[in-house]
């Protein structure tokens, strides 16, 4: 993320700006902060990831919709708008009032890691995150080498960790019921292992 702007802006008006902008950006606490072009390996990730959930919704029939970055998702609790790289809604989608293109209820959220934004998503972006009623996980993939974190909401509502290495490993979103391979999110995609 690059530096936030200083004037502090209200939710309206960070939308109205984000219509006519040609660039993504988030929204901090009144914050603008300018988002950053990803790499080949980042879209990959997430071109291979959204690809998986899709062709797996489809084939099972399953209530859930993935979305890749262009749809907003709003947490009012932590006055955050942001584009997560893929997210599963299941069910009725809930949007922002009076709008198309802001999500609200998310059930899993997944970010490719880039090394400048890693520890924001890990905590700051993370705590907004649990705030979300309806999320139940939430999966963070490194971009430079296979790692992939998975972050579960149990049925006490604490938080479950869990972390796949390999290649061979399968991704299991039990919120959803969908299993994918660690291969198939980082296939033609040039990271050390």
């Amino acid at each position: 993320m690059a530096v936030a702007r200083k004037k502090i802006y209200t939710p309206e008006e960070y939308l109205k700006m984000e219509e006519r902008s040609e660039i993504r950006h988030e929204f901090v606490n009144g914050e603008i902060w300018d988002m950053s072009g990803g790499t080949a390996t980042h879209n990959k990730i997430a071109v291979n990831l959204s690809f998986a959930l899709e062709s797996i919704i489809r084939k099972n029939k399953l209530p859930c919709r993935s979305f890749v970055n262009d749809l907003r998702l709003y947490i009012k609790k932590a006055n955050l708008y942001t584009y997560p790289d893929v997210m599963l809604v299941c069910g009725k989608i809930e949007f922002d009032a009076g709008r198309q293109d802001v999500v609200l209820n998310p059930i899993v959220i997944f970010k490719v890691l880039s090394e400048s934004t890693s520890n924001f998503d890990r905590s700051q972006k993370f705590a907004a995150y649990r705030q979300i009623p309806s999320l139940q996980e939430y999966v963070l993939i490194d971009q430079a080498r296979v790692s992939v974190e998975i972050f579960r909401r149990d049925k006490t509502k604490f938080w479950v960790f869990e972390a796949l290495e390999e290649l061979k490993d399968i991704l299991k979103l039990k919120a959803v019921g969908i299993e994918v391979s660690v291969a198939a999110i980082y296939e033609g995609a040039e990271v050390s292992e």
